[in-house]
């Protein structure tokens, strides 16, 4: 799983910003939002729950459920590439 190739991306201030280059739309993600896309290197979803687990107070199930949540909405918009 990777970003789409025409996603520019760069994280200020903490949290990520991506900028869809076909569209100039921009997207700014939250602390967990962003914490997901700088674990998209993991390769699965398996290894991004692991990862949002460790890093936030949340259990496997709910960070399961958020992180399918988050990467369909990406999917769904273009930006992400499974």
């Amino acid at each position: 799983m990777q970003a789409s190739p025409h996603v520019a991306w760069q994280i200020v201030a903490g949290e990520a910003i991506l900028v869809d280059l076909q569209t100039g739309r921009t997207l700014g993600l939250n602390s967990v939002g962003t914490a997901i896309w700088s674990h998209l290197d993991k390769g699965s979803r398996s290894g991004i729950v692991e990862e949002i687990v460790r890093e936030f107070d949340v259990t496997p199930t709910q960070a399961a459920r958020d992180v399918e949540e988050f990467l369909s909405k990406l999917e769904r918009r273009g930006l992400l590439r499974a």
